[in-house]
């Protein structure tokens, strides 16, 4: 079962990115004598007293949000497998200049720090707007791929992600510190719902096998039955046997752990 833990994951390091920036980005501007989003950006938060939190925030998320990525790439397959691998491309460097936006000024080089700030900060934006409008249009035709087999994303995650990227023709056209922030928030929100709805589907390393939990009765069901025919056929020490006993246990004390969540 190691593959499920590890999948599992990754996707925890994606939750817990996106609600570590949730909490430290308004606490940060709270506690920023004299600052308002309305007038301010959020990139000049890293210029105020309390920088050292921003550059915290900034670091940590970007870091943690990258394996959430390469995880979701694997399980967005059997769709559009070129737009997918720029998405996750896009999405990995993207996640690496946001971590490169919590690097704290030198003064002694302000212009070279102000052209690299300019960069990374326009790519955190940008990318990840462009990123998630990607993958929200792999997420918009799952439907129609009759291969996918992986999480079944809503339509309104997919519809939601196509809004972010209007709100970035906004943003650059405007150039307005309020619009950067609800960007920036709207953002965020879509990676929590992703992470939500991939952590609320567990992987029983079975390619294609995903359940919710009101789904384990059905699957312990279809795992006994299969077991029980490998046995009836006379196979034994193969690797499939070892892997449906382990999903077998795995799903009994599940069941018996919360027999009520299941049944309702």
């Amino acid at each position: 079962m190691v593959r499920k833990r590890e999948s599992r994951m990754e996707v925890i390091f994606g939750l817990s990115g996106a609600i570590f920036m949730v909490i430290m980005l308004p606490l940060t501007a709270l506690i920023t004598p004299g600052y308002t989003p309305l007038e301010h950006t959020v990139s000049s938060l890293g210029l105020m007293e309390a920088k050292s939190l921003f550059s915290i925030a900034f670091v940590v998320t970007g870091s943690l949000l990258i394996p959430f990525y390469i995880y979701l790439e694997k399980e967005l397959v059997n769709i559009n497998e070129n737009l997918r691998r720029v998405a996750t491309g896009v999405a990995i460097f993207t996640n690496m200049c946001i971590a490169l936006v919590g690097i704290i000024p030198d003064e002694t080089y302000v212009a070279a720090f102000v052209a690299f700030h300019g960069f990374v900060a326009s790519t955190a934006f940008i990318g990840s707007s462009l990123y998630i409008v990607l993958y929200s249009y792999l997420m918009y035709l799952v439907p129609k791929s009759s291969m996918y087999k992986g999480p079944a994303f809503k339509r309104y995650l997919a519809i939601y992600g196509f809004i972010i990227g209007i709100v970035l023709v906004f943003l650059l056209i405007l150039f307005n510190p309020l619009v950067e922030w609800i960007l920036s928030i709207m953002i965020l929100i879509w990676i929590l719902i992703t992470a939500s709805q991939c952590i609320s589907y567990k992987f029983f390393n079975l390619p294609g096998m995903y359940y919710k939990k009101d789904q384990y009765p059905e699957a312990l069901e279809l795992f006994e039955d299969a077991l029980q025919i490998l046995d009836n056929l006379g196979i034994k020490g193969d690797p499939i046997k070892k892997t449906l006993k382990e999903n077998i246990s795995f799903l009994r004390n599940e069941i018996e752990k919360e027999p009520n969540n299941v049944e309702s």
